[in-house]
């Protein structure tokens, strides 16, 4: 028997180990929260039972996982320590009476509950009221050095709104909003990238971004809960005075009185979890007075006076009963697994993306195969992994359909990207899409799926330039549209004929080309046409721009480049182009003044090996010095800075001219 036990035990802590790996290193998940808080609180237990199995290296003797070497490692003033976890109401009496009898009181505990922000635990230091350094958590005593990638998360502030004298450090939460992780898969499915599992972490991703350029491209931000060097009684004070110092405090915290009180708190928090916007898996229960605290103290890796009353699973196990193709608005195909209902933080589901072949491959899902399904918050349900062992033996493998499913159009594929799409520009799925983008991008409140059904159905709209010519008599012949429910669509539909570039460029759904790609191209029109640009201007020069052109514009690359070129040269796009530019007005954004340098003006490629410095570090150099880096060469580099290794893009720049220096002379140039 104990041999059976020293064996399970071992089974455990490899397989727990291997997840936390995979989930705090790796950042790509392989097992839901559900199945490794199962493993753990098997492990647990079998410990509690059997201490002679506890060995030193065991998971439930550490915290997280080891820090990257990516990156520098911090040492924590104070360790940063798990919860312990409770899953129903039995577990949080049981928890409130450990604390009565430690504390040795029979009256009601005074507790602060706070939502559990699903993202990446992060510690801020600041010196004398200013923010010095960010880590991770890491393994609870050391964490990596993240403070480029942090100081680009607007809610962090640089700087406290009073002077607070000496070293704080402040713990928090770093997080993607929902609405900003559904865009992100979106574009990385797009562009043939895999897609993040959940808003963790791609949060996760983006924070540990060697480069903090990509960082700053997430809508990333944080909620503290708590701080070392902060003199307060209680921890609701604690959070008022986090708040009024200026850190971003989450609003939904309250005093509870009592275990009763607490489950009530956690009911209603559990209640309105997918309205919230951001990931949450629980709540987090702490003991109020610090005093309390501190008597409680500490046991192996978690405090006794806090613990994490964890929500259901937003992971579920279902059987997909069929695959299919669904058509987008630039007329990608979306494999969907059509799933036997099941139940899912909350939510029955009955389909999940499989974003796109690829990703069919890789999982190598089929039809009668169990599944592991999760949700979080908005995000639409999608397919994690399949089950070992549940699948039937002449189960066929899923392909993209050579017709579309919707007009039984032809399917087309371009050798090297991962989408396939129907060839038909006049297919309804198409257009129903497409509108559905333009009115979203462009901000028209109101315009929803059945109002565009219904002007689409009338024959009153075939593409979303007919919009701004409905006409009032038009509107108040729709179904439930009477004369002021007309009047405020009209009102709003007219007010957006005026619209930053930026929205505009968005809106028009060119594939491959989300909100910054579109921030990137309206910035470089604005210096290349001015200020007072017409929309006709604009998408004359995108017609003229060849894919080499766009390449050269910093941020735009390859890929995206030669879609851009495709779509503007797309004759089936010329008379929605058309009609489009006389019906709507572009905000030019204002060009940015380009500091004096060397650089000045200048585009920059840097091709081989530096050996002094990160090609990062030598790109935000340049930057620095006035100048503007890209990734590839064309007519419009002014410079190439070439080290050993040196391959094709030296080539090209020899071909066209292009001077050439090397890392001694750049040194020379920028000291």
């Amino acid at each position: 028997m104990t041999a059976n036990l020293r064996r399970r035990a071992a089974e455990l802590r490899t397989a727990i180990e291997k997840a936390n790996y995979q989930y705090h290193v790796l950042d790509a998940p392989t097992i839901g929260d559900e199945q490794y808080d199962a493993l753990m609180r098997e492990l647990i237990e079998l410990e509690a039972k059997h201490p002679e199995l506890v060995t030193p290296d065991s998971p439930t003797q550490r915290v997280g996982a080891p820090p990257s070497e990516r990156f520098r490692p911090v040492r924590h003033v104070a360790p940063m320590l798990s919860l312990g976890n409770a899953f129903n109401e039995e577990e949080i009496r049981a928890f409130d009476q450990r604390v009565k009898k430690l504390l040795g009181r029979t009256g009601e505990i005074d507790y602060v509950c706070e939502l559990k922000i699903d993202g990446l635990a992060v510690n801020l230091t600041y010196v004398d009221g200013r923010f010095t350094e960010a880590a991770t958590r890491g393994d609870g005593t050391a964490g990596e050095d993240i403070t480029p990638n942090v100081r680009t998360i607007k809610a962090v502030p640089l700087a406290l709104r009073e002077k607070v004298p000496g070293r704080i450090d402040v713990r928090g939460e770093v997080y993607l909003p929902v609405k900003a992780f559904e865009a992100t898969n979106r574009e990385r499915a797009e562009r043939g990238e895999p897609v993040f599992a959940n808003p963790r972490n791609a949060a996760a991703g983006a924070v540990r971004q060697v480069d903090p350029r990509k960082t700053a491209e997430r809508d990333l931000s944080i909620y503290v809960y708590s701080a070392a060097g902060l003199e307060v009684p209680t921890q609701h004070d604690l959070l008022e005075r986090l708040r009024d110092l200026g850190f971003r405090v989450n609003p939904k915290w309250r005093r509870a009185t009592g275990a009763t009180a607490v489950i009530a708190y956690a009911a209603e928090r559990l209640a309105e979890r997918d309205d919230l916007g951001y990931g949450v898996d629980g709540v987090v229960v702490k003991v109020d007075r610090v005093a309390d605290q501190e008597r409680l103290g500490y046991v192996a890796r978690t405090p006794r006076w806090a613990i994490a009353y964890k929500f259901p699973a937003e992971q579920a196990t279902t059987t997909v009963e069929d695959i299919k193709a669904y058509v987008g608005r630039t007329g990608v195909l979306t494999p969907v697994a059509w799933l036997a209902p099941v139940r899912v933080g909350g939510t029955t589901v009955r389909r999940a993306t499989l974003h796109n072949l690829d990703e069919v491959r890789r999982l190598d899902v089929r039809a009668g195969d169990r599944v592991l399904v999760q949700r979080a918050g908005d995000v639409i349900p999608e397919v994690v992994a399949v089950v070992a062992g549940g699948r039937k033996k002449r189960a066929r493998g899923w392909d993209m359909p050579a017709r579309c499913p919707e007009c039984g159009g032809e399917v087309e594929h371009k050798e090297g990207e991962v989408a396939y799409r129907c060839a038909n520009p006049a297919c309804p799925a198409k257009q129903g899409q497409r509108l559905g983008h333009f009115v979203g991008a462009m901000d028209i409140e109101g315009a929803g799926s059945a109002f565009l059904t219904q002007v689409q159905e009338k024959g009153l709209v075939s593409d979303p330039a007919d919009l701004f010519d409905l006409t009032m008599d038009q509107l108040t012949a729709l179904d439930r549209y009477a004369e002021r429910s007309a009047a405020n669509i009209h009102e709003r539909i007219q007010a957006a004929r005026e619209q930053p570039l930026a929205r505009i460029l968005v809106a028009l759904g060119v594939p491959n080309t989300g909100w910054t790609t579109s921030e990137v191209l309206a910035e470089w029109l604005a210096g290349e046409l001015g200020p007072k640009a017409t929309l006709a201007q604009v998408f004359d020069r995108l017609r003229s721009a060849a894919p080499d052109e766009l390449q050269a514009i910093p941020g735009i690359g390859p890929v995206v480049a030669s879609r851009i070129s495709e779509w503007f040269a797309d004759p089936a796009e010329q008379a929605f182009l058309d009609k489009l530019a006389v019906r709507v007005r572009p905000v030019m954004p204002e060009r940015r003044a380009a500091e004096a340098g060397p650089f000045a003006g200048k585009t920059v490629v840097f091709t081989g090996t530096l050996e002094r410095r990160s090609r990062e570090a030598a790109e935000e150099l340049v930057r620095s010095l006035g100048g503007k880096t890209s990734g590839s060469v064309s007519r419009k580099t002014d410079l190439v800075v070439a080290g050993p290794g040196a391959g094709t893009k030296l080539e090209k720049a020899n071909a066209l001219g292009v001077k050439v220096i090397d890392e001694d002379e750049f040194d020379r140039l920028v000291r």
